[in-house]
Order: structure tokens, then sequence, then C-alpha cells
């Protein structure tokens, strides 16, 4: 879908907040990554801001200082503060980790409370977002679908089939007042949609499935980023989830933690998303990436000329298409190609970029263990 012109003015006179949800524990990028520091707390790819602070200088056009919210764990709030300064206006504490359904919500009912005429901007800490323009025309697309009480979620187009994703079937084209198009253009790219209705949502299919999603080509990715307005979020989300939407509105400062603990563990998409049928879905104009494996991390930033990501105190010879890393001791590679290596002052992980996704099995190790290089 053709870009519309990106004007400077995007977000004037809007009302917009922008919750930021960074509560994740983030182990994938393990020995870095650890429970006391997630990955949204990261600086990554030589690069000295964290993924949570990057998070927050994306939205800067779209929501000033004092509707910047953060939502993380009470482990975490210190960390949070540490990081965002004076870039944020509230930092929600969740007294433990309840998923994304209870995290919205929370910050949602509270929104209710002190300014409920407001736009809803919902997105993750951890991921990387290239073509920051791009990513505010997309924002700007969303937020005139959803000033038609419409749930927003933005797509990604995939560029494999992933079995990690869950994935959205778009279905026919919306202009920016939410009208279909005229059928005329449904077998074309039309010059004037901003979105789409949502036909069906599919959770992490399995590889077969995956490889039929991406052959139809009717089939985005669920980034995890959505919009709606702050009232008719609350309204719909009280009446899908009731029993949930009630403990919060009852919740007390002296009772939270032990009120908390009673909801249900969900994500917003299963709690929320997928049960309502007021739902749009616009793709991505940038480019994206949910930095879920070290491979992932060589494939967001920057590298040298044989394709490497290298950050620390490190020497590479003739190494090719690897990431290294160290924050620990020094690290020196030798005629290799395609290597993870990361040390850290406790732990040190070797293995192709390939086989990225068993750290996991790392993890597990650690854990049967109760080992300290968790923490």
């Amino acid at each position: 879908m053709p870009a519309t012109p990106i004007k400077n003015d995007l977000f004037a006179g809007e009302n917009i907040y922008s919750i930021i949800l960074c509560g994740g524990s983030g182990t994938r990028l393990w020995p870095l990554s650890r429970k006391q520091r997630p990955k949204q707390f990261l600086a990554l790819g030589g690069t000295d801001d964290t993924l949570l602070q990057t998070s927050i200088d994306r939205v800067k056009n779209i929501s000033p200082q004092k509707k910047r919210w953060i939502v993380t764990s009470v482990e975490q709030e210190g960390l949070a503060k540490e990081q965002t300064l004076n870039n944020v206006a509230k930092i929600i504490s969740e007294p433990q980790p309840r998923n994304t359904a209870p995290a919205v919500a929370l910050a949602a009912w509270q929104l209710m409370q002190q300014d409920p005429d407001s736009v809803m901007l919902v997105l993750s800490s951890d991921h990387s977002i290239q073509n920051v323009r791009s990513f505010e025309q997309t924002v700007s697309d969303a937020v005139q679908l959803a000033k038609q009480n419409l749930f927003v979620t933005v797509g990604i187009q995939p560029t494999h089939p992933a079995t990690g994703f869950g994935y959205i079937e778009w279905g026919l084209p919306l202009d920016r007042s939410a009208q279909i198009l005229p059928a005329a253009k449904f077998n074309e790219t039309p010059q004037d949609a901003v979105g789409y209705s949502v036909r069906s949502f599919r959770e992490k299919p399995n590889q077969a499935a995956a490889e039929q999603f991406i052959r139809t080509g009717k089939y985005l990715w669920n980034a995890g980023i959505f919009v709606w307005k702050t009232r008719t979020f609350w309204n719909a989300f009280s009446h899908i989830q009731p029993e949930m939407a009630k403990i919060i509105e009852n919740m007390t400062p002296a009772t939270i933690s032990e009120d908390y603990a009673k909801l249900d563990s969900q994500p917003i998409d299963i709690a929320f998303i997928e049960q309502t049928s007021h739902v749009a879905c616009v793709p991505a104009l940038f480019d994206w990436n949910d930095v879920g494996s070290w491979s992932a991390v060589r494939e967001c930033f920057e590298q040298d000329n044989n394709g490497n990501s290298i950050s620390g105190d490190a020497y590479v010879s003739d190494t090719k298409n690897s990431v290294i890393h160290s924050s620990g001791p020094f690290v020196a590679t030798i005629g290799v190609e395609n290597l993870v290596v990361v040390a850290t002052p406790d732990a040190i992980l070797v293995m192709p970029t390939s086989r990225s996704q068993d750290v996991k099995k790392v993890i597990a190790h650690l854990e049967s263990q109760n080992r300290k290089q968790l923490l």
C-alpha cells in the first residue's frame, strides 16, 4: 500500500498517550539479558541508547512528555526510572507480571480517570523499528481509524513463514473514515486505503500453516502495536472481560498487590482483540523486528563491511556474518562465519547464528540448577 505524503504536523491537535510496555523478562538474549536486566534495558549493536530509550524517543512527535507512560514490574521500576529520567510522565508498576492484558487494562483504567477522551497508542519497549517517519505515518493512519471507534492493530509484511508470531488475515480496504472502499477497487491496491478490516487472527501456526499464510498474500504478522480511543476501549473491555475490569476498577493502593494476583495472565490479543469484531489493521510502512534472538541483533543493528555486528572489547579477523559482543573479557575471532559469541563477566555463549533459538535450552538447564547466571 503506497504511503500517503508525510507531513510535519501529523499529530497536531491530537490527544494521544503512548503506553509503553516494558515488563518482560527477555531471556532469549542470554547471557547479556538477565532477569534483573532484560533486553529492553540493554543497549545493543554498539549503540548508546537502550531499546527502551529508543522506544521513548520514537514517540516524541506523537505524544509530548506529559502523555508518555510506562508499564513495568515492581522489580524493574528502579531501572525504568533510571533510564527514562524526565522523558516520561508516569511509570505504572505491576505487583507481579500478569501478561499484557492486565498491564494494558491497568493503564487504560488510570487513563480513564485522567483523560477519558484520549487515544491510546500501545507498544512494546523491546522492538527494533527503522524509518521513524514511516512509523509516525502508520500511527497517524491508525489514529484516523481509531477515531471511528475501531480497535486498530499494526500488521507487518512477513519476510518468511515464521512460527513464533501471530498472524492477521486482512480483509476489505478502508478509507480514513473507516468506510469500505468501492468493490471495483477490491482487486487492486487502493490509493485511498489507510487500513483493512480484519477477517481473522491466527495464533502461532505450525510450519505448514505459516507457509500457506505466506502463499495467500493475505496475512500479516501481529506486531503488538495497538491504537484505540480510551473510552471506547474501556467500555468494550469491561463487556468482554467483566471480572478483570471490575477487579481493576476496585483496586486501591492498599489492595493492589492482592487484587492484581487475582487477574488472569493473558495477552491482550487473546483476552480482547480477538474477541471483538470492531477491529481494523494498518499495514506497517516501516521495518520491524522483535529482536527475539542473537541472529536478529545482527539483522537490526549496524554491521561492518563483512556483515558482523561487533560490540565491546573484541578483535575480529577473517570473520563474516557474525555477532561478537563482550561486556566482559576480551574476545577474538579468526576465520569464522555465521557465529554468535557473547561474553559477560560470568558466562560465555558460542553457537551458530542458525541455532539462536536454542538459547532456551541453556535457560532451562540453568533454571533446573537454580544458577546465578540467570539473575
